[in-house]
């Protein structure tokens, strides 16, 4: 494996091809969206490639944290490390941040796919903050698993989590109708 990170200025239009096939409609921005997020230098899109092979990508919003918008590998990559080896770069890369927050379906026990997600993330060292969160969106209320990996200090405190959220809905989720309820409702439950 000769693996590295190319970061894109824009979302290719075959990433966002990709990107309608692996993730549901209630977890997907439109095109134009994603390319008005490049507009700020703090959104990226970098793609995994092996051997000048893309494998995989990774959308992401860096502040003091990272906050990991959309990752996937290709179909025919599932299932030969590429998963882990694209995380473990991105926390090499930043290493000198304070972490990585994930958004993640809740384990089903009749989706076995959503219990091998949640152990693949907790092999990484991310760890479930235990936070009620949901995923803004305007079809319908989603609630997701909230999984953080320390890189340069330890979990984030309550506080620290709500600023993070507030910051990343403001800045990912700014046309989301529903963005203000679903901010309140996490605030309340919390």
């Amino acid at each position: 494996m000769n693996l590295y990170l190319e970061t894109k200025k824009n979302l290719p239009k075959e990433i966002f091809q990709d990107m309608e096939k692996q993730f549901p409609p209630e977890e997907m921005k439109s095109f134009d969206d994603f390319n008005n997020l490049f507009a700020k230098n703090n959104y990226k899109c970098e793609i995994l490639f092996d051997n000048k092979n893309p494998v995989g990508y990774i959308l992401y919003l860096e502040n003091e944290y990272i906050w990991v918008d959309y990752v996937a590998i290709f179909s025919e990559y599932h299932s030969k490390g590429y998963g882990s080896k694209i995380l473990e770069i991105l926390f090499q890369k930043y290493s000198q941040l304070k972490g990585v927050f994930f958004e993640v379906e809740p384990e089903n026990h009749e989706n076995i796919q959503t219990i091998k997600r949640m152990n693949f993330y907790k092999r990484l060292g991310c760890e479930n903050l235990n936070f009620n969160y949901y995923y803004p969106n305007d079809i319908k209320k989603l609630k997701m698993e909230l999984l953080f990996k320390p890189l340069k200090e330890d979990l984030p405190n309550k506080n620290e989590i709500l600023n993070q959220i507030s910051f990343v809905f403001d800045s990912l989720h700014s046309n989301v109708k529903s963005k203000n309820e679903t901010l309140e409702l996490i605030k309340t439950n919390n």
